[in-house]
């Protein structure tokens, strides 16, 4: 596997671990994401992808507790 082809595995796998969306969800393909972020480290391309766009980490999710109705 080339170098390029690594770092866009690790970015679409970073993608789906912190905010549960792949490359397809968010209509980028591997080579756009370099041409965009390429000069970035992964780490970094990711997160400024999910700043831009107002992504919302999974954990943050882990901490919603629903309302529970109670009945009269």
């Amino acid at each position: 596997m080339s170098n390029m082809e690594n770092r866009i595995s690790e970015a679409e796998q970073l993608l789906k671990q912190r905010y549960g969306v792949s490359f397809a969800d968010i209509g980028v393909d591997g080579e756009e994401w370099l041409v965009r972020f390429g000069d970035q480290s992964v780490a970094d391309a990711v997160d400024t992808y999910a700043t831009k766009y107002d992504l919302t980490p999974l954990t943050s999710c882990a901490t919603f507790t629903p309302f529970s109705k109670s009945r009269s």
